[in-house]
């Protein structure tokens, strides 16, 4: 702010309000009579402050402010930073006090008497943005309401940040309204925003690197928080502050390594790359938008300071060069979604955790798999025990180093407890060394560990153990498409796994005489893109499926499989097919099987939604009459419906109207008295067929008895053996790969019958 002194102008102001009042009169002659000339002067000086000029330079300014009794004319001005106000005396003695508490600057001008000429009092420069507010302090004249007030009317980073927010004029096809909303929340205290200690709308000069909005996107898809939760978050402040360098730097004053000191205390470094500007790992997309107190650049990636937490313990783990084979684990293991849950952050919508992780590193896992015969690391990556093994080292709650001591248990996600001890090297987790503590994530904490620990489960029972293979085909972009295999025995879920490659996997699981063995499919409706076959204690298939048209798209579940059977009853697997025009899926629904020997498969469709219009099961059912009774679905009952097919595919009951529920049914008999697994003489593959053929890769053998046990060879029209299979009652075989052109088929039993069939490969 500058002052001017005061001396007298050498204007003829009598000569102007002459005229004025000359002309004033012509145009409105009555009211000139009755108009007293005090007002009439601060009339006239109004209507006459853009033609009235003074000789004095020192009076020479952008603006002028006329005093009168007992008032500045105007009263009320805006001007932007850096312009000059003259302060004319017409009448009466007055001062210019601009020293009110409030004001950006302060100014004062000595009092002085005004004459009819125009006494110039002084000329005021105000450079800093705000409200000045100013009186006349002779006697009670402030009192009297001689005051008035100047708006130095700046356009600062906050307002170039509103334009951008509201994609006003050149600023609308920037594209990051989000960032904008956000640094005028925290940082325009003036406007109402937060007071965080820095002031966009204020006089100190910044820089401001504004991310896009598809980088704001990016992050809240990385953070998994929604708009509303990410600007409430507790580091948003010094997030947004590593974003603000104080000073001015415009694009021609960044250079090649030069660094940035920014308002959150670390530093910016500056690139030239071959796209341009980069600070950080952020190109500098658009360049010099400029204010009264700064500059912005628009920047296509979100900056982030170090030493703050991850994101979620799931990008900790994705981040770490140390645990690569980790990562995929908990990928195989299902836990990704949980991982990157954020109770913290977002309490109102229900997410998984806080956790706690355990990690072995990529060298923890290596070594474990070496000691305990596994081929490599793949071979145990793939193996049934590894989502256990990640489970183990899982805790719910966030437990950092400084919350561990020695003695403590925690229990882990897989019900096992992990026992804390205190070494001269560290803490310890059942005996193996947290390498790498407290890497600290927004939903939980990463503890690396450098060794791994793991009690293997004993999978052999009192009939062995039996294997499922598992194999992917073409089309997916993931194996199975995240469906899973639930492994239940008598009703309890003793193993639940999916496919992580391409390649077959296999897992196996106890198994005991007496028990009931469900396999149930879960996944995508209509996902075709794999199977899987069941090996018994002996190595014979007891049961195999591929999804296919014929089994509506999708594996099929099989439910009564009973280990060692040494005296079976059973007339073999029957197909259950449950339909649903308004594609719910049964959603609710429940049918329970029973035969002579007691509840043969309980289906629910209540666990996991999985809408269909029809799906396939298979089911193990006794000799003598079977009931099937129905609990009916939730959603649009009258839609639902189900078909029951023979073990040789023949339907025997179809329960599909549309008008009503789907009733129960009771007494069906599916085969007569006690039936034997293995058919007699000569009969015993009478019946052997297999279709589609020509066949695709697959075919499903039908005829064969339930229980009966075979071996057979696939062999080309050269006599080139191709491929072996052995089985027990009606299988899938598949064969996807060969060449156009026919084969043979040769099946034997185990009392030695043998019968050929010739197949046709598309």
């Amino acid at each position: 702010m500058q002052t001017v002194g005061t001396l007298s102008s050498q204007n003829p102001v009598q000569k102007i309000l002459k005229l004025v009042t000359l002309e004033y009169s012509r145009e409105y002659p009555l009211k000139i009579k009755t108009t007293s000339m005090k007002p009439f002067l601060t009339f006239a000086l109004t209507f006459f402050a853009g033609t009235m000029h003074y000789a004095g330079a020192q009076c020479e300014a952008d603006h002028t402010i006329y005093l009168t009794d007992f008032a500045f004319t105007p009263s009320e001005l805006t001007i932007i930073p850096g312009e000059t106000i003259a302060f004319i005396n017409a009448q009466g003695t007055h001062n210019v006090d601009g020293t009110a508490a409030g004001n950006p600057e302060s100014f004062f001008i000595e009092e002085s008497e005004g004459n009819i000429d125009g006494f110039c009092m002084g000329v005021v420069t105000l450079n800093t943005p705000g409200v000045y507010d100013f009186s006349s302090s002779v006697g009670v004249q402030e009192a009297l309401g001689m005051v008035g007030s100047i708006t130095v009317d700046a356009n600062t980073l906050v307002d170039v940040l509103m334009n951008i927010q509201y994609g006003d004029g050149d600023l609308a096809d920037l594209a990051s309204w989000q960032s904008a909303f956000a640094l005028n929340t925290y940082f325009n205290p003036d406007g109402g925003g937060a007071d965080n200690g820095l002031n966009l709308n204020g006089n100190e000069p910044y820089t401001v690197f504004v991310p896009t909005d598809i980088a704001v996107s990016d992050l809240m898809e990385l953070i998994n928080l929604s708009q509303f939760d990410m600007l409430a978050f507790y580091d948003m402040v010094p997030a947004l502050k590593y974003h603000i360098v104080p000073g001015i730097y415009m694009a021609e004053d960044l250079t090649d390594g030069m660094t940035l000191p920014t308002a959150e205390g670390q530093s910016l470094t500056i690139s030239m790359g071959d796209q341009g500007a980069m600070v950080d790992d952020a190109l500098i997309t658009f360049t010099d938008f400029t204010a009264y107190n700064g500059v912005i650049h628009i920047i296509d990636k979100i900056l982030a300071p170090s030493g703050y937490p991850g994101a979620t313990t799931w990008d900790v783990i994705m981040q770490s060069d140390d645990h690569t084979l980790f990562e995929q684990a908990v990928l195989d293991a299902g836990l990704k979604d949980d991982f990157r849950g954020q109770p913290i952050l977002n309490d109102n919508e229900p997410a998984a955790g806080p956790f706690t992780v355990f990690a072995p590193t990529d060298e923890a896992l290596i070594n474990f798999a070496a000691d305990n015969g596994f081929a490599d690391v793949n071979a145990l990556l793939s193996s049934q025990f590894m989502d256990d093994i990640v489970a183990q080292y899982v805790v719910q709650n966030v437990y950092e180093s400084g919350d561990l001591f020695n003695g403590q248990s925690l229990v882990s996600l897989a019900n096992e407890i992990l026992s804390i001890a205190q070494t001269v090297d560290g803490y310890t987790v059942n005996d193996a060394l947290i390498t790498q503590p407290d890497m600290l994530a927004y939903n939980g904490v990463v503890h690396a560990l450098g060794e791994v620990n793991f009690d293997f489960p004993d999978i052999q029972g009192t009939c062995g153990s039996w294997t499922i293979n598992m194999f992917s085909l073409d089309g997916s972009d993931e194996p199975w498409s995240g469906a899973q295999l639930d492994i239940y025995s008598n009703g309890t879920l003793i193993a639940s796994e999916s496919p992580n490659t391409f390649e077959m996997q296999s897992f196996s699981f106890a198994a005991n005489a007496n028990a009931t063995i469900d396999i149930v499919y879960r996944g995508a409706y209509g996902s075709n893109y794999g199977g899987y076959e069941v090996e018994d204690e002996n190595g014979y298939i007891v049961f195999s499926s591929i999804g296919s048209q014929s089994t509506y798209g999708s594996p099929q579940s099989v439910y009564g499989l009973v280990p060692c059977d040494e005296n079976p009853t059973t007339c073999g697997l029957i197909e259950i097919v449950f339909t649903d025009e308004s594609q719910d899926g049964w959603f609710g629904g429940i049918m329970t099987v029973i035969s002579s020997n007691g509840v043969t498969a309980s289906i629910p469709f209540n666990q996991i939604y999985e809408g269909f219009t029809a799906k396939s099961v298979m089911a193990s059912v006794d000799a003598g009459p079977v009931d099937f009774i129905v609990s009916s679905p939730g959603f649009y009952p009258d839609m639902c419906g189900y078909i029951v097919k023979d073990v040789q595919g023949n339907v025997i009951l179809e329960e599909t109207s549309l008008n009503e529920p789907p009733p129960s049914t009771y007494g069906l008999v599916i085969c007569e008295g006690e039936s034997s697994n293995i058919a007699d003489g000569g009969e015993v593959l009478s019946s052997l067929s297999a279709y589609p053929n020509p066949a695709n890769g697959m075919v499903q053998l039908t005829g064969l008895a339930a229980g009966l046990k075979w071996e057979a060879t696939l062999v080309s029209a050269a006599g080139k053996l191709i491929k072996t299979f052995n089985g027990t009652g009606p299988q899938s075989l598949e064969f996807f790969g060969l060449e156009t052109g026919f084969y043979s088929l040769n099946l034997r039993t185990l009392t030695g019958e043998l019968k050929s069939l010739r197949l046709i490969q598309n």
